[in-house]
């Protein structure tokens, strides 16, 4: 099913930019803009993280070329994040793929004005012409034992739905994973935060899936993503 929180089309009405690129066979720039996942703290390697994994499922879809530039920093917190926004626009990306809302809690920010600043950098960034869509939080440990957490999960959903920005539920799919592969949280996060290769795979094909999904593409998810393996 397709999440696009607030935004019940696809096509052209949900990803105009990306969508519009990929039909005529034009080059495509993807921002990943957030922290630690973002970074790819915890893969082996630059090919198991999540800019490298998305490029390889996006590529059969993308005849002109397609580029994934990861912009994390680990630790991140939207009052740090506002600081590089203009950065990461300064690359002209034709979408980016916002991830936030993970290390705020934990350092106990206030959420009404996590709220305002992240609407406020979401109206800079479709300013900029881009198309946006929004990554919640991981389904880990050290997220889940922290008080403030479903808060700034509801923040980020909220700020969803309001923006009309779709959603990528990130926090749903890897309690999915956990249950149908029967794992435990650690085995995707296993010092309790942080995505391992394993992870970063999941993660990966299922957020490069989402999107041509979400352009209405045809040969979408099935196609191109093929899960966990063996």
């Amino acid at each position: 099913m397709t999440d696009t929180t607030g935004t019940d089309a696809a096509g052209a009405d949900v990803l105009p930019r990306l969508t519009r690129l990929l039909r005529e066979g034009k080059g495509v720039r993807i921002a990943l803009f957030g922290s630690s996942t973002i970074e790819g703290v915890g893969a082996s390697t630059p090919a198991h993280a999540l800019p490298a994994i998305m490029h390889a499922v996006l590529a059969p879809f993308a005849p002109g070329g397609v580029e994934v530039v990861g912009h994390g920093v680990g630790g991140d917190d939207a009052e740090a994040m506002h600081a590089r926004v203009g950065g990461m626009l300064a690359d002209r990306p034709d979408l980016i793929v916002w991830q936030t809302g993970s290390n705020d809690p934990l350092r106990g920010d206030d959420v009404g004005a996590f709220i305002a600043r992240t609407r406020d950098d979401l109206a800079q960034m479709r300013a900029s012409g881009a198309d946006v869509v929004l990554m919640d939080q991981q389904y880990c440990p050290v997220l889940e034992t922290c008080p403030a957490f479903p808060a700034f999960r509801e923040a980020v959903h909220h700020i969803a739905q309001q923006d009309h920005v779709p959603l990528f539920t990130r926090y749903v799919r890897m309690k999915s994973w956990c249950a149908e592969l029967g794992l435990e949280p650690v085995a995707l996060s296993p010092d309790g935060l942080h995505l391992n290769d394993r992870g970063y795979r999941l993660l990966g094909e299922a957020l490069a899936a989402w999107l041509i999904e979400l352009t209405g593409l045809p040969g979408g998810v099935a196609s191109c993503y093929q899960g966990d393996g063996a």
